[in-house]
């Protein structure tokens, strides 16, 4: 009778496979129901009597890996090729890619900090360990952009890679942004708040987004009116990591938002050894050359589309 039932499992799975029928017709052959042939196909497959074969391929650009590396003097870049001009379907090709380029990052003892960002959510999403990893310390960068916690939060996503490694998770339980610089000075005074922000001084690793006064979390979450938008660009804002604004020199724009934001300052930030920015797209240009001018990164994970941007303008810039 087992030897009858594999020969059926080979049967249906030649018909299937190989000679391209339907579930239904094999059925009507076989002499049994749809289902069961799904099901006899499932088994073939675990038994190794159907054994899938799929060409390799490669999701990333080496060469423009290469190129960015060597120009910027980046430590580490991973350059994702899409198929798509929607968002949306950018972000998560280049989250799920991009994750196993990463996973040796987070290695036993590290401490690992997380912001917010839309494209960084997929690629926590997908983060894991390289190797078995242990007592690995997971924060949050920067406070909520709302009242109500986005999965692109950086609350949110700490939480994730937390959950994913099972570390240790110190949240930065408040908003990004304070009414004004007495109400953020006395949060930031806050015993809860102070445990958290004397651990940035510890961390190894830093996951961050860039956002631009155009397309940035804040954008989407109407955090800014337009006439506050075009304030930031007349002094000069480029970009924003970690809900604070810089110029083209990765030097943080003296605004009063700046003496309301609660988040890592960019001094800490650079003082890190690892700064990985996950983003996407050819229109932040700018907002990463000045970034890199900063020192503000020193990796790189994108698209190839903002890939090739970066690299078609020749800046001279140069990440330490």
């Amino acid at each position: 009778m087992a030897d009858d039932l594999v020969q059926t499992m080979m049967l249906v799975a030649r018909m299937y496979y190989l000679d391209g029928l339907d579930q239904q017709d094999i059925a009507g052959i076989v002499g049994t129901s749809r289902s069961r042939v799904s099901r006899m196909l499932t088994a073939a497959r675990e038994r190794g009597i159907v054994r899938i074969s799929v060409d390799d391929y490669e999701p990333r650009d080496r060469d423009l890996e290469s190129a960015l590396v060597e120009r910027f003097g980046l430590h580490r870049a991973v350059v994702v090729r899409v198929f798509s001009d929607v968002p949306e379907h950018v972000r998560r090709a280049v989250g799920y890619f991009s994750a196993s380029a990463l996973g040796d990052l987070l290695h036993s003892g590290s401490s690992i900090g997380v912001a917010g960002g839309r494209t960084l959510r997929e690629l926590i999403n997908h983060l894991q360990p390289s190797e078995r990893a242990s007592t690995i310390t997971v924060m949050q960068l920067m406070g909520n952009i709302g009242p109500m916690p986005d999965q692109i939060d950086a609350l949110e996503l700490s939480r994730t890679l937390a959950q994913h490694v099972a570390g240790t998770f110190y949240t930065l339980n408040a908003p990004v942004l304070a009414q004004n610089q007495a109400a953020r000075d006395l949060l930031m005074s806050h015993d809860h708040i102070r445990v958290v922000t004397s651990l940035f001084s510890k961390l190894d690793v830093a996951f961050v987004g860039i956002g631009t006064l155009e397309d940035s979390a804040f954008v989407d979450r109407g955090v800014f009116t337009p006439a506050e938008t075009t304030a930031l660009g007349g002094v000069g804002a480029v970009g924003e990591i970690c809900g604070r604004f810089f110029d083209r020199n990765g030097q943080e724009c003296e605004t009063e938002y700046r003496d309301r934001v609660i988040s890592i300052s960019l001094d800490d930030l650079r003082s890190r050894p690892e700064i990985v920015a996950v983003t996407n797209g050819s229109h932040r240009g700018e907002a990463i050359r000045a970034a890199l001018q900063g020192r503000l990164i020193t990796s790189l994970v994108i698209d190839e589309h903002g890939a090739r941007s970066l690299l078609g303008d020749r800046p001279t810039y140069v990440a330490a």
